[in-house]
């Protein structure tokens, strides 16, 4: 085949991929918001298929692009050696051009995955002030006391539940029915026959019904079930009162 209508074809198949990458980029920032996949799709996909698919069009455009190196690695290379050598030589084979491409980017991408593996760090919740919330918590030891470090405890422990559950569907850029869940008023008012949560009461409290997968008419039942550590966690601290910090910043 012509050099030239290769050229083309691996500049087109580049453009679509980059076309594809910034497709798919907008729908994970902008459309299937974090958090959103257990509630959403979009045309029968949803947020980590849509992941998945920005990967595979980011390794595509990788091989388009080395190939395009490959086509061209004789100008490079004879360019490069006229400027700082100053000297003609003869441009390298087509063969030995691919061959040293793929190895440079093979051993670049190869270096990049050995650090990133190795920079890895698990993320901690500090407990806050001998209230072990934290993810090594067991069931019969959850404890919200309800002193004076609870505002801190719930800023660190109960209040990210709502944030990475919540508030993409019940936040500020979304208010499903009606309601936000980063306002706490929007808990304790009346929602027909009584409030979501009602404070020491974590049986009784409606909220608990949804979270736990209880309450089975609730619509989109299994986007609103939380973990079981996460359920437990908002049970100890309604049982201790539910307090939601007056600092509550509302957006």
């Amino acid at each position: 085949m012509n050099r030239t209508i290769i050229n083309i074809i691996v500049d087109v198949a580049a453009a679509l991929l980059f076309l594809g990458m910034i497709a798919t980029g907008y729908i994970l920032r902008f459309t299937l918001l974090p958090g959103s996949n257990k509630a959403f799709s979009l045309w029968g996909l949803t947020r980590h298929q849509y992941g998945d698919i920005h990967f595979w069009i980011s390794f595509g455009l990788l091989a388009v692009l080395v190939i395009h190196l490959m086509l061209h690695w004789k100008w490079i290379v004879t360019v490069i050696v006229k400027h700082y050598r100053g000297v003609q030589t003869s441009p390298p084979s087509l063969l030995y051009s691919g061959v040293l491409t793929l190895v440079i980017v093979t051993l670049t991408f190869m270096a990049f995955a050995w650090i990133v593996q190795h920079s890895i760090k698990q993320i901690t919740r500090p407990a806050a002030f001998g209230n072990p919330f934290n993810e090594q918590t067991s069931s019969t030891s959850i404890v919200y006391s309800g002193n004076d470090d609870s505002e801190l405890t719930f800023w660190k422990n109960i209040y990210p539940i709502f944030e990475k559950n919540c508030l993409p569907c019940h936040g500020p850029q979304k208010q499903y029915a009606g309601f936000r869940a980063d306002r706490g008023e929007n808990f304790f008012r009346n929602l027909g026959s009584k409030p979501l949560i009602l404070p020491g009461q974590s049986d009784a409290s409606p909220l608990i019904a949804i979270i736990s997968g209880a309450r089975e008419d609730m619509p989109m039942l299994d986007a609103h079930k939380l973990s079981e550590h996460e359920v437990l966690l908002l049970r100890a601290w309604i049982d201790s009162g539910a307090k939601w910090p007056a600092s509550l910043p509302e957006k």
